[in-house]
């Protein structure tokens, strides 16, 4: 459709669209004529979820938008939610309730009687205190014990104090791309408008700290618990540990494990060395002894230092103890020992020397030695030989000692390795744990220092009501109504499949328009179109395709006005062609024989002069479709004639036939013609 066939489609159907706006317009007037004034008052939150600082935040650190937007939304549905509405009602009617109580009544004066009458029906008896957690508790739980109390009907109703329809009205949207809040609330009483956005406030603070608590509560009670369990586990391995090195007199492993296996291979060392002297010593000795001439005094000679030898062994046994556990550092009381068991070892040796002397006469001995050094010798020999005996004694005492020793050590060094263990694993669990228990204090305190909200802009008191929109509503309401029928109509037009035009008649049919007739109204006098001067023009050019057609030379041209359906305008069609002949062309009134035949979809149509005439004319109204059934008709119609029938369009509106004849003359006023001058 072109602009022009708009604007004449939307003129044609003006009334209804007129109608329809003004129906509209008033309509939302009539609604709105007793609808009070509205005071709007709004408050502003700082969430800090972009802006705020926290414990976990970072330098440098960039912005996760998506999870902005989501706790944005979060925040935005709980403080809209209908559980956060049920509170903020039931406070509200309790606050009211203890006003009413102590016979005050802050709102206006022209809504105080509507307050009363929103409230009848209930019993103010029970409200018997000033507190309002008190009568807000009594209230929630009057209101949940059924669903057919007064409380509940006037939560669930249309009260424009306390109703949750009403409070639905409630607008929480983010400040731009920000990260505030907005809450705004518009009701018909100032009083109400702010008590109602203090009370969302603190309702919407409090929740949103219970929320992010409870969020991390659990967590960290899972985390306490699992850390004291660690913390169990391990001071139960470090008591056993303990106990252990108690039991076993364990200081360090490890240093006494290094400590015995040195002093053991000292001690063999030593064992060894002595060994080998006490060997040296037996074999000079008897070397000495063969030396000596007279063997019988060797016996008395034995005899006299036998004591001394056994004294001299418990000295040396004594001696050799305070070396081997003193080799490195001795007290004062073991030097003064070691002194006096010299002093009494040296002693023992100049008595077994002078009994030695008093056995012995002979000067020299068979080789010539002289006696005395050969006694010499004898008596350090066999002093040497007890020394390293009774030091032999003593190391093989200590050797056996540190067998038993390695005997009891050795089992104790698993059983230690595996208490270490148990410790290792039981203390990285406990520092695992407790590492885990503080991540989630430090995101908890985290957590509600970022939800910790800040009012920025406090619900205030409006003292000038909002501006009125009915009459903004009025025109929307108008406006609309003249868009809603305009598109229908122009949508329908678009739709409409039928014939209609002379363009989608022929595309249709696939037959060559002939002519065709406007649709006249009822009462065509009153109509501002000259309707006989477009007929007198439609008529003339189906005139002059008749000639056309008209090839044959014959005088009399047989004229065949058929049509699919009845009721298409066939005689109508011949009438008003034959009138016009004999006004516009009397000569060649008799030049057309017209012969009009029954709807061809219901009636036979097989004669000779059918088949025989010279033109074919097939009528149709342009205000019907053209169908499957039509179609296969003509097709039929056409294979028994042998030519294509023209086509005669009937019923054509007025503005369409100008695609045809050209302008329809009208009567048009001032602003029509430049309209249309503006758009032609």
């Amino acid at each position: 459709m072109t602009f022009v066939q708009i604007v004449r489609l939307l003129v044609r159907f003006s009334i209804v669209i007129v109608g329809t706006a003004f129906t509209m317009a008033f309509l939302v007037y009539w609604m709105n004529k007793d609808n009070k004034e509205e005071f709007k008052s709004h408050t502003l939150l700082n969430t800090g979820l972009i802006s705020g600082y926290n414990i976990e935040s970072n330098k440098g650190e960039r912005i996760d938008y998506a999870f902005t937007n989501n706790e944005m939304e979060n925040l935005i549905n709980m403080a809209t939610s209908l559980e956060t509405q049920k509170q903020l009602s039931a406070r509200l009617l309790a606050k009211t309730l203890i006003d009413l109580k102590n016979n005050k009544n802050p709102l206006l004066p022209e809504n105080q009687e509507e307050l009363i009458l929103s409230l009848q029906g209930l019993n103010l008896d029970f409200v018997n205190s000033d507190s309002l957690e008190l009568v807000y508790d009594l209230l929630v739980e009057q209101r949940e014990a059924d669903k057919y109390n007064v409380i509940y009907n006037i939560t669930n109703s249309k009260n424009p104090f306390f109703g949750l329809e009403q409070l639905e009205k409630i607008m929480v949207i983010r400040e731009g791309n920000s990260d505030m809040i907005r809450m705004e609330y518009s009701s018909i009483d100032p009083y109400m408008s702010q008590l109602t956005l203090i009370y969302l406030t603190d309702i919407f603070l409090k929740k949103q700290k219970e929320i992010k608590e409870g969020q991390t509560d659990s967590v960290i009670e899972f985390f306490e618990t699992a850390t004291n369990k660690s913390q169990s586990r391990l001071k139960k391995a470090e008591d056993d540990l303990l106990k252990f090195r108690v039991q076993n007199q364990i200081i360090n492993y490890y240093e006494q494990t290094r400590f015995i296996s040195g002093n053991k291979e000292e001690l063999d060392k030593q064992y060894q060395e002595q060994l080998k002297i006490k060997a040296g010593a037996e074999s000079a000795l008897a070397k000495v002894e063969s030396e000596i001439d007279d063997k019988s005094i060797l016996p008395l000679l034995q005899q006299r230092i036998a004591r001394n030898q056994g004294q001299m062994a418990d000295y040396t046994n004594q001696l050799t103890e305070i070396n081997l556990f003193n080799d490195s550092t001795m007290s004062k009381e073991a030097i003064i020992a070691k002194s006096d068991l010299e002093a009494k070892i040296s002693t023992l040796k100049n008595e077994m020397t002078a009994a030695a002397k008093s056995v012995i006469y002979v000067n020299q001995t068979p080789d010539g030695l002289p006696t005395a050094n050969l006694l010499d010798q004898w008596l350090n020999f066999v002093i040497a030989k007890e020394e390293t005996t009774a030091k032999l004694q003593v190391m093989k005492t200590h050797q056996e000692e540190y067998e038993k020793i390695y005997a009891r050590f050795a089992p104790l060094g698993s059983t230690l390795k595996r208490l270490e263990r148990e410790i290792d694993v039981a203390e990285r669990e406990y520092l695992e744990n407790l590492h885990s228990f503080n991540e989630a204090r430090l995101h908890k305190y985290n957590m509600l220092l970022s939800s910790n909200l800040k009012v920025i802009d406090r619900p205030f008191f409006p003292a000038q009501p909002e501006k009125s929109k009915a009459i903004m509503m009025v025109a929307l309401a108008f406006i609309v109504g003249i868009i809603l029928p305009a598109g229908g109509i122009i949508g329908v037009e678009m739709m409409d499949s039928s014939l209609k035009s002379p363009k989608n008649a022929s595309l249709q049919t696939g037959l060559k328009l002939g002519g065709l007739l406007p649709k006249s109204p009822k009462k065509e006098h009153k109509s501002p179109i000259d309707f006989n001067l477009i007929r007198n023009q439609a008529m003339n050019l189906f005139v002059q395709e008749l000639k056309v057609q008209s090839t044959d030379a014959k005088k009399i041209k047989n004229i065949v006005v058929f049509s699919i359906h009845p009721e298409e305008g066939k005689t109508m069609l011949i009438e008003t062609a034959q009138k016009f002949i004999a006004e516009k062309y009397p000569r060649h009134e008799h030049d057309f024989n017209w012969i009009e035949i029954p709807s061809i979809l219901n009636h036979p149509y097989g004669h000779e002069y059918v088949k025989n005439a010279d033109i074919h004319v097939m009528v149709t109204k342009a205000d019907r479709k053209w169908n499957e059934a039509d179609q296969h008709a003509i097709k039929v119609y056409k294979k028994f004639v042998g030519k294509k029938p023209l086509l005669f369009l009937n019923g054509v509106r007025a503005d369409i036939m100008e695609e045809v004849i050209g302008e329809v003359s009208k009567q048009r006023s001032w602003l029509r013609r430049k309209v249309k001058a503006a758009l032609s």
